[in-house]
């Protein structure tokens, strides 16, 4: 599933997608190996985080490998129930480029999983609220910073495009540049991936000049931030119970 046709992301471009918001004059973030930071928050029940997923994955194996990514479902008693997807809770990553780091708060029963340390729930009080989201979006998962140049809060698509496939049709779906399953996850992805290579200084070259992601790159540098950004606004409830608590 990661290595999806080139010819196929470039024929999707964005694929009506929700683009991330561009971060101006913020201090860079760097993993825990020095390079630029891909942070990403979200919990196993969630189906947004299960729709995103999908788009991570695909952007991040252009710049690097997973290992050990264990499939799951979204919780069967919310919305989208059981919506197919990976987790990151005990997954690794390796890329040369950037710094994968994940926080799976909770299962796919909405128990605790992981907390996050205090510098990465300092990144999610700070950029996970107004005025960079709208407060009415304020603790959506999942939440992504891509070194503190673009965040993503909520999913870049519906997941009701995956209802009702399993793994095996979402990934056949993504040769079908006609499909809303390839429109969502690939459209999605390259616009992390366009986020990413602003990060990485363009590296590596063969992703970063790859079609389309330079014409989605300028479109990114014409974003900004606060009110008049798109929003989708998908707040799990459990979640932002948290966030309030952790905040107090």
């Amino acid at each position: 599933m990661t290595h999806v046709d080139p010819t196929m992301l470039a024929a999707v471009r964005t694929g009506g997608t929700t683009a991330p918001q561009a971060l101006h004059g913020q201090p860079s973030l760097k993993g825990p190996t020095g390079k630029p930071e891909f942070f990403y928050f979200g919990a196993e029940f969630c189906p947004y985080c299960a729709a995103q997923r999908w788009a991570v994955v695909v952007a991040l194996s252009r710049f690097g490998t997973f290992s050990h990514l264990n499939q799951t479902t979204s919780s069967s008693t919310d919305v989208y129930h059981d919506t197919p997807t990976f987790t990151f809770y005990q997954s690794s990553y390796n890329s040369s480029y950037i710094d994968f780091v994940s926080v799976e708060s909770q299962d796919r029963q909405q128990n605790p999983l992981q907390t996050p340390t205090a510098e990465q729930q300092q990144i999610i009080s700070t950029y996970d609220a107004p005025p960079y989201v709208s407060s009415q979006a304020q603790g959506s998962i999942p939440f992504i910073d891509i070194a503190n140049q673009y965040l993503v809060s909520g999913p870049g698509y519906s997941p009701q495009v995956l209802q009702n496939l399993n793994w095996q049709e979402i990934a056949n779906d993504l040769s079908n540049q006609d499909s809303p399953v390839a429109k969502g996850i690939l459209g999605t992805a390259n616009y992390l991936t366009a986020a990413i290579c602003q990060a990485t200084n363009q590296q590596p070259a063969q992703v970063c000049s790859a079609n389309p992601i330079p014409q989605i790159e300028q479109s990114l540098g014409k974003a900004g931030v606060g009110a008049g950004g798109p929003q989708l606004g998908f707040v799990e409830k459990p979640f932002e119970a948290v966030v309030r608590r952790s905040g107090e």
